[in-house]
């Protein structure tokens, strides 16, 4: 097997959708997949495409989103780091995308066509019950974040934001508990549904208040109890 191939398959098997096939069944994966390149903002595809295909994110990041209908703003359903699966709704029931996937950063990934992976499916049945995990963990992200909208205050949604970031980054943090994002303000913004301007005018007041610090990309949640208790 050649280095390349090699190290492809090892990087695989550290995706909880893989973690179970044998060196042949991950052999078998990787040649129905594609590989791709992209560029930062490049599309995978857009909402309402034809669904034919499953990713798995190499290396970089994704961001998914879908858009009002109403004032066209950009909701970030959230984003996605090497070893995860996105796309994955269309390979069980083949209907058109959900939402839009975008590299937020130069990027690489896998893609591997519908039939292919249902085929692959069929002969390695082990692999559906963590697909399932899999969409099990993505809708109930999804729920959150339509709970968030439309349950809770611009305060509110910024402190689960917040909160969140804080639980993600857990592997990364200092040692004061800070930690950095790559998310703009304005991607912070649309993932909390709320403008630019306000989105600022909270941040700075939970740093006023001395819930948080910030410092550019860089964030200490200060008082995680009393952030907790503006998620109502």
């Amino acid at each position: 097997m050649p280095d390349r191939v090699r190290d492809l398959a090892g990087f695989l098997r550290e995706s909880p959708l893989f973690t179970d096939l044998d060196t042949d069944e991950l052999q078998d994966l990787i040649d129905i997949a594609r590989k791709r390149d992209l560029a930062k903002n490049a599309i995978i595809f857009y909402e309402a495409d034809p669904g034919t295909s499953c990713g798995v994110l190499l290396a970089g990041k994704v961001k998914i989103v879908v858009n009002s209908t109403h004032d066209g703003r950009e909701h970030i359903l959230g984003f996605l780091g090497p070893g995860d699966v996105f796309g994955e709704m269309s390979l069980i029931d083949g209907e058109p995308r959900s939402a839009t996937a975008v590299a937020v950063e130069a990027s690489e990934i896998l893609m591997v066509p519908r039939e292919e992976f249902l085929s692959l499916l069929n002969r390695q049945p082990g692999i559906a019950p963590k697909l399932l995990l899999v969409l099990s963990r993505r809708l109930r992200q999804t729920d959150r974040h339509v709970e968030s909208l439309a349950f809770l205050s611009a305060p509110g949604r910024v402190a689960r934001l917040l909160l969140e970031m804080s639980r993600e980054a857990a592997p990364t943090k200092h040692e004061d508990g800070g930690f950095e994002t790559r998310m703009t303000r304005q991607e912070m913004a649309n993932r909390t549904g709320t403008s630019r301007e306000t989105l600022t005018r909270v941040l700075m007041d939970y740093q006023d208040r001395g819930l948080i610090r910030i410092d550019r990309q860089r964030f200490i949640v200060r008082d995680e109890e009393r952030l907790r208790a503006l998620v109502v």
